[in-house]
């Protein structure tokens, strides 16, 4: 059963690298003020990443004054697009949800230090 199992997870983790299918990993923050990111195009090969935040949203105490996102890339070749901000909010009761979406090409080389990494954050009032 554990055979079988693990076969399974092989075979569809195979597949998905194939087809290019991938499924998109979000970490929240909580509320409203979030990022995420998912490959899209033909094997995955590019990265998109979204980023939003909602001023009026209370963050733990908090209220967010923008957000922003990075991609970085070690080699192959090397990435750093710094931060990438949204619009700022101009006090701590705005409602407008500001967001932004951003995308880059993976490497198509196989290792760790050709891997695209995505980063978030929210800057605060």
């Amino acid at each position: 059963m554990i055979v079988r199992k693990k076969f399974t997870a092989i075979v569809l983790a195979t597949i998905l690298g194939i087809t290019g299918i991938a499924l998109p990993s979000t970490a929240f923050a909580g509320g409203p003020n979030y990022g995420r990111t998912w490959e899209s195009s033909i094997g995955g090969i590019k990265v998109n990443g979204y980023v939003q935040i909602q001023a009026s949203y209370n963050d733990g105490g908090r209220h967010a004054r923008r957000g922003y996102q990075r991609f970085t890339r070690q080699a192959g070749p090397s990435l750093d697009t710094g931060r990438l901000y949204t619009s700022a909010a101009s006090y701590s009761g705005d409602t407008q949800v500001r967001s932004r979406t951003d995308s880059v090409w993976d490497s198509v080389l196989w290792g760790d230090k050709y891997v695209t990494h995505y980063y978030w954050g929210v800057e605060y009032f």
